[in-house]
């Protein structure tokens, strides 16, 4: 009889179902789960990644398949590292190989991501280089019998010729077919995971999820060029079947902080106001200021605190060496937007404002990226770690609010060891690192709120420095008031009509203000007659065409099912295209309708003047002329109407003198820089016959003209609007030296 009383050696042996347990701890989702699946494809080398979904997505049924053009593996390496959670491989290696990634999946919890997504995994593997394809087999629901201990569940594994990755079969054959393939190795390498028997129904909520995790999960502000995720749906979800790509709304913000800080706080950030060209360079530091917490310090005070605590730390002062943060260091970037100010995104996307602040509010908060990977939960929907929101509510007029914000904090496995995950991925640890971290970030907020506050109240104010001696002037009888005091100053009547006369005369002004901007509007649309008709005729005939042999084909029975259904498909493809081409034409010429202006809008210059001059594309085109536009940004803050009618008035006369020269020598040339803060350069050249020197002193005399029909209205009134409304200049430059006029715009309010 064994004698219990003496010491015993013993090992644990799990039951089955611990993998089971242990994947729900370590996978909260299904989008997750799809995430750290493609995290080892990263990790792999593979520069594709195709996430395929066959229906019926329901449970029990359906899979999803990710096919990836990577390393692939080993059969040992299937048998061994694959087979062994929490291998120590990738704490060892961190790195990959030729592309030197730095590894993300270190925990080995892929195999637990396949289980939550289906009951079987498909697994086909082919190394690089290899003649021989692996094939394993894993039926998840071994692991939910209670009875079996974990060594009991045995996984089929072998070795064949290769069925699946080999290149006429491989990533390639399955790729779609428009997309562009990438400089990619060939597809005869790789991996596929097929999860067969749904865990889940889908549906459209769980894709964008699925969605919106992936295309957050690279950063959305570092163009990836050699790694791409492509998800294919089925019918019923076809919308999500596209590369993962982050939303066009992200590249238009109306403020950018962008810099980096360094291991002992020391930063390096510029902060810029898009709309002003207002820029702010930050170049100190950050340090602990007792229970204050951490506070920027400019350069100087930085340099001394740095000293001092360096010193400390030599000396084993505990007290200094708390002083410098420990996150960094950091590479950062925040974009921020006015909300209730997208006319500059609607302008560049052609999205409605309530599909752009759809992508917003998808992509809102802070994101923390480790080697270029994203770290969850940060950023995610309801997820405002740095507590912006609570924020706000204390001075709502000053603070941002998480949904104003998209931001990207860099940091790597091997330079930031204190910013360290949580044992679930579902988080940083809760330690001083991370303190430090929220610290620094509010303290960059609170810099770009303080620039954007200072920027508003510019914006509102306008330049006081506005010139008095235009056509819309203010009435001043100052004069006649003090002749007034001098020979009757008792007369109280007198003074209080004239009062009354400025007053209403300025009233009248402003009023008669917005009636002449209407009607140069409408006498600029009226001059596009023509344009619009040329333009709007032919998509106009062609809707028609295809609509009557439509008919045709329907009355007359020729065609009959499929292939009549292809035939009216294609016509109607075409009356879609030819609608577009309307669309786009109305959308140029609305601008001149003459309703009733609203406030100005921020919006990008260079695409108010590209629409400018395709309103008048198919005149430039019958004549040859060679245009030069810019592909800056600049935002500004103008009325689009306005703009556009000043650049189509200088570009109808370009139009108009460059028939007079040979169709070789033909070309139009624009171009807009910065000059300085609040102030915004247009140069408008062409190559035509130029202006006489005894005309040029008179080309902006209101009735003088050089065409045989001309008003001699167009640039006076553009030189009032420019003068009045921005606080500018109309000017002819001396010409160049390929001839030709050259116009100066110089914009110095509301830009």
């Amino acid at each position: 009889m064994e004698d219990v009383t003496k010491p015993h050696e013993s090992s644990f042996r799990p039951r089955a179902r611990i993998m089971k347990t242990l994947g729900s701890e370590l996978i909260s989702n299904d989008a997750v789960a799809v995430i750290e699946l493609v995290k080892n494809a990263y990790d792999a080398e593979a520069s594709r990644v195709l996430i395929n979904f066959v229906g019926p997505l329901l449970p029990g049924e359906g899979r999803i398949e990710i096919f990836d053009d990577g390393l692939g593996m080993s059969l040992d390496v299937v048998r061994g590292a694959w087979m062994e959670p929490a291998t120590a491989g990738k704490r060892q290696v961190t790195n990959s190989g030729l592309k030197s990634r730095r590894v993300l999946g270190e925990k080995g919890i892929g195999r637990f991501a396949a289980m939550r997504l289906a009951s079987e995994l498909e697994l086909i593997t082919r190394a690089q280089g290899s003649s021989r394809e692996i094939y394993g087999i894993f039926d998840w629901t071994q692991f939910e019998d209670e009875q079996k201990y974990l060594d009991e569940v045995l996984i089929l594994t072998e070795e064949r010729d290769p069925e699946l990755i080999r290149s006429d079969v491989g990533l390639d054959a399955v790729w779609p077919e428009h997309e562009v393939p990438l400089e990619c190795p060939p597809s005869d390498q790789g991996t596929l995971l097929r999860m067969n028997f749904l865990s889940h129904a889908w549906d459209v909520q769980r894709f964008r999820l699925v969605q919106r995790g992936l295309s957050r999960l690279i950063s959305p502000f570092k163009e990836s060029k050699d790694f791409k995720i492509f998800l294919q749906a089925p019918d019923g979800f076809s919308e999500f079947s596209a590369e993962i790509t982050p939303p066009s709304a992200l590249n238009y913000p109306h403020y950018i902080v962008k810099g980096e800080v360094d291991a002992e706080g020391r930063c390096n950030l510029r902060l810029e106001v898009k709309a002003t060209g207002e820029t702010v360079i930050l170049t100190g530091g950050f340090v602990r200021q007792g229970a204050n917490g951490l506070q920027y310090l400019d350069e100087d005070a930085y340099k001394k605190t740095r000293a001092a605590t360096q010193s400390a730390q030599t000396s084993g002062d505990d007290d200094w060496t708390r002083r410098l943060p420990v996150c960094g260091p950091l590479q950062i970037e925040i974009r921020v937007w006015d909300r209730n100010d997208l006319g500059n995104v609607v302008q560049q996307t052609k999205l409605n404002l309530q599909n752009i602040r759809a992508d917003l509010d998808a992509f809102a908060g802070i994101n923390i990226y480790r080697d270029g990977f994203r770290v969850l939960p940060y950023g995610e929907p309801n997820n405002d770690w740095l507590r912006l929101d609570i924020r706000r509510v204390q001075n709502p007029t000053k603070r941002l609010s998480n949904n104003q914000i998209v931001g990207h904090i860099s940091i790597t496995g091997d330079q930031n060891p204190g910013l360290k995950d949580q044992s679930n991925r579902e988080g940083l640890d809760e330690n001083q690192s991370y303190a430090d971290l929220r610290e620094v970030m509010k303290t960059i907020l609170t810099k770009i709120e303080d620039l954007r506050r200072r920027s508003k109240r510019s914006t509102n104010t306008g330049n006081s420095s506005e010139s008095s001696q235009n056509l819309f002037a203010p009435l001043d009888l100052a004069p006649i008031r003090q002749h007034l005091d001098n020979v009757s100053p008792r007369d109280e009547v007198a003074k209080e009509l004239i009062d009354t006369v400025e007053r209403t005369f300025n009233e009248q002004v402003e009023g008669l203000k917005a009636v002449v901007a209407r009607y140069h509007a409408l006498a600029t649309l009226g001059q596009l007659i023509d344009v619009l008709l040329h333009d709007g005729r032919l998509p106009l005939a062609k809707i028609r065409k295809e609509a009557l042999l439509a008919q045709e084909d329907i009355a007359e029975g020729r065609l009959t099912g499929k292939s009549l259904l292809e035939k009216l498909a294609a016509r109607l493809s075409v009356i879609a295209a030819q609608s577009d081409v309307l669309a786009t034409v109305f959308r140029r010429i609305e601008p001149f309708g003459g309703r009733k202006r609203g406030r100005p809008k921020q919006l990008y210059l260079e695409k108010i003047i590209e629409d400018a001059f395709g309103v008048c594309a198919s005149q430039l085109a019958g004549l040859g002329v060679v245009t030069s536009l810019p592909e800056t940004q600049t935002l500004v803050r103008v009325d689009e109407a306005e703009m556009q009618e000043v650049i189509v008035n200088l570009l109808q006369n370009s139009i108009y003198w460059l028939q007079f020269v040979s169709a070789d020598q033909r070309k139009i040339e624009v171009s807009v820089t910065r000059t300085a803060q609040d102030c915004v350069e247009i140069i408008f050249s062409d190559t035509g016959p130029g202006i006489s020197e005894q005309d040029r002193v008179h080309i902006f005399d209101p009735y003088f003209s050089t065409k045989k029909d001309g008003m001699g209205l167009g640039l006076a009134i553009v030189g009032e609007i420019i003068k009045d409304y921005y606080g500018g200049e109309l000017e002819l430059l001396d010409s160049s030296a390929k001839g030709g006029a050259a116009f100066r715009i110089t914009l110095t309010k509301r830009v």
